[in-house]
């Protein structure tokens, strides 16, 4: 019984198979440097840029942040105060009472004037 990856594994070192063990080796090492390098330069290139719609919500929720008042009740927990309603923020679970945040994936206002309460950036 053979997985996928000995099946992918066994296709790419056909060819090797007909070498000295040392040689084999030498393969391997070479092909697995050039899978890393390549994995890792498609792993850089996946946190450059969000995208004009998703960067423009969140300069938009990074300014909306910067006229709320913030109280901590703990470390993680704090109340943000918009007027007359209050949001509460968990940073430790990645939730806000608004429900924004759990939904987009993205920090709401709430979340980002709590942020900026501690100091901290997303």
């Amino acid at each position: 019984m053979t997985s996928n990856i000995a099946k992918s594994l066994n296709a790419v070192t056909k060819y090797a198979r007909e070498l000295l063990i040392v040689e084999i080796l030498e393969y391997m090492r070479t092909l697995l440097e050039r899978w890393m390098k390549e994995t890792l330069l498609k792993a850089k290139g996946t946190f450059t840029y969000l995208g004009y719609k998703f960067n423009k919500e969140l300069d938009d929720n990074r300014t909306l942040s910067h006229k709320l008042r913030v109280r901590a009740s703990t470390d993680y927990i704090h109340t943000v105060i918009d007027g007359v309603r209050r949001y509460i923020v968990c940073l430790e679970k990645k939730k806000c009472s608004c429900g924004q945040f759990q939904l987009d994936e993205l920090p709401c206002p709430h979340v980002l004037a709590a942020l900026r309460q501690r100091d901290e950036s997303f």
